[in-house]
This record gives structure tokens, sequence and C-alpha cells, in this order.
């Protein structure tokens, strides 16, 4: 069972909004170190900047890491987003060197849902392997364009034993809002379905047609049910709000955590408001 408020995290998305919308001059290391004073858990894109991410230099992989000292949760994102396994081994070990005990990384990384490309499911468990034995696992994340659909074969690929692939899942709530628009599997059957394998969840809201990132509660995703399936998830489970509110960063992210404990049901036992 999992306590909620004790395992939210942020993602710098909170600061900086999607790529290509304007971003504030502030250093990558700087918003972690706001996010992480603030009290919760940074999840860090892994570039040298917001809007420019070539892999980041010894100097700012340093910066992050030191800024992130305080946060008890951290985590990456893989920025590599097609087979490309000489970078993404790299991105493995920038996130270890971090400090990350997990980085979320997209199917295409894995050869997934990549036209024209069969995937070889030895190279992808030869990666998923390299991460683990560098102390992180590979969180896949669904995307609103592949739904569930990505989810289900890559565990078929790669296996459904997280500590022996070095592979489990992220479950990323706005994108399977999205998707139910074509397949009809709402968020919380994607927890329910994936269970024990979840190691973090992407908290954001939409309107079910575009990925806005908008804070929970500001789109129309029914958030109770969500709520009391992620109530159910294993405890070490990480709760990452990956939204968008360049105007009051902060501010936002407390308000999204509270906006989260309202929907806890008061009988459970290690939900704590």
């Amino acid at each position: 069972m999992l306590d909620i408020e004790s395992r939210i995290s942020a993602a710098l998305l909170v600061f900086y909004g999607v790529p290509g919308s304007g971003c504030p001059d502030m250093p990558l290391c700087e918003t972690a170190r706001q996010v992480a004073d603030a009290g919760f858990g940074v999840e860090v894109f892994i570039g040298e900047t917001w809007e420019k991410r070539p892999l980041p230099s010894d100097e700012t992989i340093a910066q992050i890491a030191e800024a992130c000292r305080a946060a008890k949760i951290i985590s990456t994102h893989a920025c590599v987003n097609r087979w490309d396994p000489e970078t993404f081994r790299k991105e493995v070990l920038i996130s270890a060197t971090m400090g990350a005990t997990q980085m979320v990384i997209h199917p295409y990384a894995l050869g997934q849902d990549i036209e024209g490309l069969t995937p070889d499911t030895q190279a992808a468990r030869d990666l998923c392997s390299f991460a683990l034995d560098n102390g992180v696992l590979l969180v896949l994340e669904n995307l609103g364009k592949t739904g569930i659909t990505s989810l289900r074969q890559s565990l078929d690929m790669i296996g459904t034993e997280p500590k022996k692939t070095g592979l489990g899942i992220c479950i990323d709530v706005g994108h399977a809002h999205r998707s139910c628009s074509t397949d009809c599997i709402r968020p919380e059957a994607f927890l329910s379905e994936f269970g024990d394998l979840i190691y973090e969840l992407h908290v954001h809201d939409n309107i079910g047609d575009k990925d806005l990132h908008r804070p929970p509660g500001q789109g129309t995703i029914d958030w109770p049910p969500v709520v009391q399936a992620m109530c159910e998830l294993r405890d070490d489970a990480v709760i990452c709000l990956e939204m968008v509110a360049k105007d009051r960063p902060i501010q936002a992210l407390h308000d999204s955590r509270e906006f989260l404990l309202s929907f806890v049901p008061s009988e459970t036992v290690n939900c704590k408001l």
C-alpha cells in the first residue's frame, strides 16, 4: 500500500513548459534545487538545458546532483527517443551519477513502435540489464499515441520481473486519458492491470485530445478512482507531478499535492492525509 503524501515528486517541466513554448532563463540545477527545497522529490530530464538537450556536461551533472542532494526521491527522464543504444547507455550512467535509482523511458528507446524497425529482443534486454547492473531501474512510460499496447508488448519481450530484467512500468495518467478516446481503457485500469510492476506515475491533466500537462483538476480526468487505485500501488512507487505551471510553479505543486490527497479514502491507513 502506498503512502501517497510521502512519495510525491515533481518534474522540472513545471518551470519550463513543453519544449518550444518559451521558458525562463534558469539553469536546470536551479530549478531542481527549488523543487527539492520545497519538499518534493525531483525528476530530471537529461540534458544540458531545457530547450536544447545534448547530453549534459560533467559540470552540469555534478551541479544537478548537488542540487538534488536534499531530495528524498531522485529519478531521471531519458531524452533519447529513438533506437540508439550508445546514447541510451550514456544516459543510464548519467542517471547513476546524479543519484537516480530509476529512469523513465519511452517505447522507442527499446526499438518499439518505430516504423520500419523490428525490435531486437536480445539487444533490448541487454540495455535493461546494463541499467540494472548500474543501479538504475528503467521504467517504461505509456504514450498517448501507443496506449497500453506498447507496455504489454515490451513486457512480453523483456519479462515481468523488474528486479531481474531491469524493466518496470511508469503509468502516465494524462497519456492514458488521451489514449482512452480510442481504446476506452481508463487511466485507473492501467494501474490495476500493471499493479506491482508500476514504479512511477506521471500525474497531469488534459481534456483528452492534446497533451496539455495541466495541473490535476484542470482537465477532464476523473480523479477519485485514479487516486484510489494509486493507494493500492507498491509502497515505493513515485508519484511525479509532470505538469506545467510556469507562472507559480512551487505553489502549483503544493496545490496539486493537496488536490490529490483530498481524494485519498479516509479508511486507507497507509495513505495519510
